[in-house]
């Protein structure tokens, strides 16, 4: 991710809650002095409101969740589901249906992964796929993400003149296309051993008189 401009630090700042919380307070400083409540060193106690607005307020404790989350080989499972409820509350919504996809996509390949390599039945590539999704992928499309305020996120058009949330949108749904690709072709193989099983039972088992033309 290329590091932004002066001017989009700048816009990211204006979207972001430290600014709208600094505002509030200086309008509220703003308001008493109007009212009459404060009169002298009114501008430096404006600006102090500002201040305590803009370095008090918390960062963005998401974000940070995306981006230091640490996926070990043994839990990847359980840490795609930890790491799903954790940003979900800040995503737009297309986005988390988006997100549960890949989620349910993961959970099912995940646990067989081990099984389905040994069996062969699923590519180096496809493998290599479902542990990068889990290890970098995911949570660099979500950090990246959640790194910016939410008003700019949904509101701010970006060079392609999409916003930051449409992009998500964009990025998550093709990784979902690609992890139900890996799941085709992973599980075609033993659909296939069904489909002829069950022709084999209806075969063997099925009364003499229905097969008789």
């Amino acid at each position: 991710m290329e590091k932004p401009t002066l001017p989009q630090r700048f816009g990211l700042y204006l979207y972001s809650s430290r600014n709208i919380a600094g505002c509030v307070l200086a309008m509220a400083g703003l308001g008493l002095f109007f009212g009459g409540m404060i009169d002298h060193y009114w501008a430096v106690i404006v600006a102090g409101l500002y201040g305590a607005g803009a370095l008090g307020w918390p960062g963005n404790e998401l974000a940070a969740t995306a981006e230091h989350t640490e996926l070990s080989a043994d839990q990847l499972a359980q840490q795609v589901r930890r790491l799903v409820d954790s940003v979900a509350k800040g995503l737009p919504k297309e986005a988390v249906v988006a997100l549960r996809g890949i989620e349910a996509t993961l959970q099912e390949l995940l646990p067989r992964l081990k099984e389905l390599q040994e069996r062969g039945v699923i590519s180096a590539k496809d493998s290599f796929t479902v542990i990068e999704t889990v290890r970098r992928y995911l949570p660099d499309t979500l950090s990246a993400y959640l790194r910016l305020p939410k008003l700019y996120a949904e509101m701010q058009s970006l060079g392609d003149g999409k916003t930051a949330s449409q992009t998500l949108l964009e990025q998550l749904r093709v990784l979902d296309s690609s992890l139900r690709e890996v799941a085709r072709n992973a599980f075609a193989g033993d659909a296939e051993k069904l489909i002829v099983n069950g022709r084999f039972l209806q075969s063997k088992f099925a009364p003499k008189d229905a097969l008789t033309p």
